[in-house]
C-alpha cells in the first residue's frame, strides 16, 4: 500500500510541473505577443504610448485591443499563436 502512495505522489507532482510550464509558456506568449502589438501598433499608426486595453485568446493566435493616444475608437492588432503582429486595423471609421 506505501508503494502505491508513493507512486501517487510522484504521478501528481509530474502533473502538476507540467501545468506550471504550460501556464508560464502561455503567460510567455501573451506578453511577447502585447509588446509585439504595441511596438506594430505604434508603427502603423505613427504614435508612441499605445497600450492595451482587452485581449482575447484565438485559435490561432491572439487578438488585442489597442488603445491609441488621441483616436477616437480603439485599433486591433491579431498575432499569431508564437505572438508575431500581422494584422492591425481601426475600428473606427476613417
Amino acid at each position: 500500500m506505501k508503494k502505491y502512495g508513493v507512486l501517487l505522489a510522484g504521478a501528481s507532482l509530474v502533473l502538476l510541473t507540467a501545468c506550471d510550464e504550460q501556464t508560464a509558456q502561455s503567460m510567455g506568449s501573451t506578453a511577447a505577443a502585447e509588446l509585439n502589438c504595441i511596438a506594430k501598433t505604434n508603427e502603423v499608426v505613427g504614435v508612441s504610448g499605445t497600450s492595451v486595453s482587452d485581449v482575447t485568446k484565438l485559435e490561432d493566435g491572439y487578438s488585442f485591443l489597442m488603445k491609441v493616444p488621441d483616436a477616437e475608437q480603439p485599433w486591433v492588432c491579431e498575432t499569431d499563436v508564437a505572438g508575431n503582429a500581422n494584422n492591425v486595423f481601426y475600428l473606427g471609421e476613417g
